[in-house]
């Protein structure tokens, strides 16, 4: 690429990608979650998930931890994951007394559950939001479709989603499952911003890892259409033992999003650990912002 080509491609991706970035950990790591602030700065947010048979109250433990150290905990809310539906109120004003203003609300994986909700509008209907600290709810996004869901249904279940957000004052924003095709990712923002033109939306990306574990954990994820473009430049067996990183998962969504007014946000899935993704994160920052500037 010549000169001028990459001050092209450097540009665009400022405008199209905000600066900064958030991070997914399973409850039980925020216990060791002591990130340097120059990688990760304080504010940023850290998803917590929450998964079949695990204590709710190691994510609230998590949850309150993560926000003491000055960042924003986001805990996920999966509806198939509660026995009842006052677990689910349990667990909402758990984080309320903690002061929690973040939630990603979720249906969850399970196909058989115990409990008497199945989806992530269920939650967010609610009542006991009304009176908890909960002020931004995160709803998932599948830039290549859900593997269970017909796209129609997908559309659907988003727009009652916002509405419902709409309806009860509370921010809404998306956060998208990991994909590999960072123009496909690219091509979905773009839709979703002309039907949503001030939705924020935030692109999945797998952290730094190696290609078996990337590969590995997009079949549990259902995430199986892009894993060729994953595997695409994994021609000898260095490239597949040795770690990848999503820059060019960035740069091919910049490419096919280049919106200035609306910069996607990216989150990290930090399969290898969440030191080398956020140590990788802000090399690739400080790369690219020595000739545009921006912080």
């Amino acid at each position: 690429m010549t000169q001028i080509g990459e001050l092209i491609a450097e540009k665009r991706l400022t405008l199209a990608i905000a600066p900064g970035a958030s991070i997914e950990l399973a409850p039980e790591q925020a216990r060791s979650f002591e990130p340097d602030i120059e990688h990760f700065p304080l504010g940023s947010r850290v998803f917590l998930t929450h998964l079949t048979g695990k204590p709710e109250a190691i994510q609230v433990e998590a949850a309150q931890r993560i926000k003491g150290m000055g960042y924003v905990a986001v805990p996920h809310l999966a509806a198939r994951n509660f026995k009842t539906e006052q677990d689910f109120v349990d667990l909402v004003r758990a984080h309320s007394r903690n002061g929690i203003t973040e939630a990603l609300f979720l249906g969850g994986n399970p196909p058989l559950f115990p409990g008497p909700m199945s989806e992530s509008a269920q939650l967010l209907a609610h009542p006991v939001l009304d009176d908890s600290t909960i002020q931004t709810a995160f709803v998932a996004g599948y830039p290549e479709g859900h593997p269970s869901i017909a796209s129609a249904d997908l559309a659907d279940a988003l727009r009652r989603k916002l509405e419902l957000c709409d309806t009860r004052s509370i921010n809404a924003r998306v956060v998208s499952q990991f994909a590999f095709d960072g123009g496909a990712i690219g091509d979905w923002a773009r839709r979703l911003h002309e039907q949503y033109p001030e939705l924020p939306v935030h692109v999945g990306l797998a952290g730094v890892t190696s290609l078996t574990k990337l590969v590995k954990f997009a079949v549990m994820c259902g995430v199986g259409t892009s894993v060729a473009a994953l595997t695409r430049s994994a021609s000898s067996v260095f490239n597949i033992i040795s770690d990848r990183n999503p820059a060019d998962v960035i740069e091919a969504i910049a490419s096919s999003y280049p919106d200035p007014k609306r910069p996607l946000h990216l989150h990290f899935f930090p399969f290898g650990g969440w030191e080398k993704t956020l140590a990788w994160h802000s090399e690739y920052r400080r790369s690219n912002r020595t000739r545009t500037g921006r912080p």
